[in-house]
């Protein structure tokens, strides 16, 4: 893959993500959900790194080895929600995603089979079918055109992350009582604030209300009892 390749895979494996998950969010609890991951534009950046890493690590399995590729794609895929969730609990505070108390979690309620057998089928299906169809389409467009595009997208694709990332940041601060300490910050909430956080990301909330804190909590109170 060239580098305007991965950019292209990046950008509309993002967008197909998001569709994925809206529909399917629709469908089990009833209602339309922003299922983004930045603040402008319909962009899931877990589903284009996830798509950029299957098709690093996984996109040379073929027909015969259809199996393999569904079992590897479902670890794969389990373990990068893992890492996803565990890198913004650590970073931000919070989590969008959480199944501890749930049957068959794992990974410190990290992930749940039921989701990596999700994996599992989105991977066999990305990479057996998605993922030609899109090499073939961005084969077929002109360099001349392919380049300047894909510099563009990574242009703003820095910068809307950078920006979720500080928003993101900024929500989890004032959540917490934090006073606005530049322009940077002000700026911050007068743009991003509170109501329109939450409709981008209505998933979100703050790590120490999850079971899974509860239930550490819990564990480290009983080891301070039996010491």
């Amino acid at each position: 893959m060239s580098f305007a390749d991965i950019i292209l895979l990046f950008a509309v494996s993002s967008v197909l993500g998001v569709i994925v998950e809206t529909v399917f969010v629709y469908l089990v609890r009833g209602r339309l959900e922003s299922r983004r991951g930045m603040v402008y534009g319909p962009f899931n950046q877990v589903y284009g790194f996830g798509a950029v890493l299957l098709t690093a690590l996984l996109g040379s399995f073929g027909e015969e080895s259809k199996w393999v590729l569904f079992a590897a794609s479902a670890v794969l895929g389990g373990l990068f929600e893992s890492l996803c969730s565990y890198c913004q609990e650590k970073v931000y505070g919070t989590v969008s995603w959480e199944y501890s108390g749930q049957a068959f979690s794992v990974l410190n309620g990290r992930t749940n089979i039921i989701y990596m057998l999700f994996w599992g089928v989105l991977g066999s299906v990305y990479i057996r079918f998605i993922h030609p169809w899109l090499f073939a389409l961005s084969g077929k467009i002109p360099v001349s055109i392919k380049m300047p595009v894909a510099a563009v997208l990574t242009v703003f694709f820095i910068y809307n992350l950078w920006l979720s990332n500080a928003a993101v940041r900024r929500w989890n601060q004032r959540l917490n009582g934090v006073s606005a300490s530049g322009r940077m910050d002000i700026w911050l909430d007068r743009c991003f604030y509170n109501e329109r956080m939450k409709r981008i990301y209505p998933s979100m909330v703050a790590a120490q209300k999850t079971g899974r804190a509860k239930r550490v909590k819990a564990q480290n109170k009983d080891s301070v009892i039996s010491d």
